[in-house]
């Protein structure tokens, strides 16, 4: 290593550990977080040992000043800077030393994060939670169903949780219309970052669009607490893809899934037909799940818990045209259309399950993978380090040593306290 960067890491590595995490949290994009963290594993004075007690008690927090109300917040939003309107709610007895659980609010077409939070504002306060609502410039025509909707949800729920103290383990994602159909998507696309999922008005979508037959994901969601709000005079093909939907959940054994459709309305629903302080108070994440399932057509989008898919089989595919035989559609009515769709789009869907089986030994089975990652905490492994997977009907054993550069890459993306893996496995 050359003398001057040497010298340069000298001098850091005399800094507090924490406010080092801090400022690689804070970099801009992925990229420089990452090359950060790699920077960070070769200081000579901060041990393993140190790095984690640094995670684990992780509390420098941005908390605004002023008008805890509202904030316009500078956003990294995929490769630009986004100004954008973000509403809040902090609790009377806000603690800033203590995490507090989080609910997410997206805004309705035409609205804004103001009309969204309203709804949420008794059941907050009740729960002691905070809520965020984020305003999307482009909402006025409903979601589009791009990346870049999604990249500004997840860039301000970032935001939320470096400004407040938020608990990993309760962050509730809910919103109404075309908010409720993004709630679904990032739900969907990324589960492992929510306790609930709460639409109103909304669903997941399967459609021969370019990038909106995300029910193809839907057992990603089977371990959330999940809440549909739904008139049943609504648009019959939100409601069919909408029960639909339920219908496979509850086939996935889904732990808490619920429809709860109210026969006299249309476009509308009744907020107080659920015990929401209930719900809300019981909903938890599980950061180590013995098992994991993992739906994906994105390598950026096939991380779910401690599993993620690192390659794809040459079948997968995000966007393809349905192959069926035209005498296949006669006589099929609408739902049954839908569903043999969705068994077309499922053929070209990646899908993992890794088991946990104790000391060290893991089964995994799938389809559509060629190659995929465990992410390791010190209890998963078993004497020495060592991990068997069974895969495919062969032992894959792998010695994994614990790593800085893995614990601090994972955290300066994450900042997850919840979850903090040493090494890592990859298959095959």
């Amino acid at each position: 290593m050359p003398p001057i960067l040497l010298a340069a890491l000298a001098l850091v590595s005399l800094s507090d550990p924490a406010r080092e995490l801090a400022k690689a949290i804070d970099l801009p994009t992925p990229a420089e977080r990452e090359a950060r963290a790699q920077e960070l594993a070769l200081l000579p004075d901060v041990s393993l040992e140190q790095w984690l007690a640094a995670m684990r008690a992780f509390g420098e927090f941005g908390m605004p000043r002023g008008d805890r109300g509202f904030v316009r917040a500078p956003l990294q939003v995929l490769d630009k800077l986004e100004p954008t309107n973000l509403h809040l709610l902090v609790p009377e007895n806000f603690d800033p030393q203590v995490p507090h659980p989080l609910i997410v609010a997206l805004h309705a077409a035409g609205d804004g994060g103001e009309q969204a939070i309203v709804e949420w504002q008794e059941t907050a306060r009740a729960l002691g939670a905070l809520v965020l609502a984020p305003t999307e410039r482009g909402g006025e025509a409903g979601y589009g169903f791009s990346e870049r909707e999604r990249a500004l949800a997840l860039a301000a729920l970032r935001w939320m949780r470096r400004s407040f103290d938020v608990d990993e383990e309760r962050i509730l994602l809910s919103g109404i219309g075309c908010g409720a159909d993004l709630a679904w998507d990032l739900a969907l696309r990324h589960p492992g970052r929510f306790a609930a999922l709460v639409p109103l008005l909304g669903r997941p979508r399967m459609t021969r669009l370019s990038g909106q037959d995300n029910l193809r994901l839907l057992e990603n969601v089977a371990p959330l607490a999940l809440r549909d709000l739904q008139g049943a005079q609504d648009d019959p093909l939100l409601l069919g893809d909408l029960r639909l939907a339920f219908e496979r959940l509850a086939k996935l054994e889904a732990r808490d899934a619920r429809l709860v459709e109210f026969p006299e309305l249309g476009a509308n629903y009744r907020l107080d037909a659920v015990d929401w302080k209930a719900f809300f108070g019981g909903a938890r994440r599980t950061a180590l799940p013995p098992r994991v399932v993992i739906c994906a057509t994105r390598l950026s989008e096939a991380r779910h818990a401690w599993v993620e898919i690192t390659a794809f089989e040459k079948d997968v595919e995000e966007d393809f045209s349905a192959r069926i035989p035209a005498a296949s559609w006669v006589g099929l009515d609408p739902a049954q259309l839908r569903t043999r769709l969705l068994r077309e789009a499922e053929k070209r869907t990646a899908r993992l399950e890794v088991e946990y089986l104790g000391e060290g030994r893991f089964r995994a089975q799938g389809q559509g993978v060629a190659a995929f990652r465990l992410l390791l905490v010190p209890e998963r492994t078993g004497p020495g380090g060592v991990v068997q997977v069974q895969w495919r009907g062969k032992p894959t054993v792998r010695v994994a040593t614990s790593d800085k550069r893995v614990l601090l890459s994972e955290f300066v993306e994450r900042f997850d306290r919840g979850f903090l893996p040493l090494a890592r496995c990859d298959v095959p």
